[in-house]
């Protein structure tokens, strides 16, 4: 992911966190989501120290971007926090992508059913 597709400041976490507004919560990740005025997406993502040590913790952010160029969701004017559990570790990559998938499904959604209101 290039940089203006990511949520780097802390600010910019905590409003996402903030909002609410809940997309996915399993035992494995938490999905995130807040309307943006970027006109894209930005993705955040939090790995707890609980899953390993700092390789394992970027092997897993590398996976988790590599799901997000697979699903193609860059249009969406959204940001977006991914956080990784335990229970991350304990799927495939092809679990893990379903259920990432499953999430942006929910959010494409609601934004369809805010555009209709």
């Amino acid at each position: 992911m290039i940089k203006r597709y990511r949520l780097r400041k802390s600010g910019d976490f905590k409003a996402v966190l903030d909002s609410r507004q809940c997309l996915l919560r399993k035992d494995n990740m938490s999905v995130f989501h807040k309307k943006n005025e970027e006109g894209h997406v930005r993705i955040g993502l939090s790995v707890s120290s609980k899953l390993g040590n700092a390789v394992l913790r970027t092997r897993i952010k590398r996976q988790i971007r590599a799901q997000v160029h697979l699903l193609q969701f860059y249009d969406l004017a959204e940001d977006i926090v991914i956080i990784l559990r335990k229970g991350y570790l304990e799927k495939s990559f092809e679990e893990n992508l379903l259920t990432l998938k499953e999430a942006i499904s929910h959010l494409r959604d609601r934004l369809s059913r805010r555009e209709q209101q």
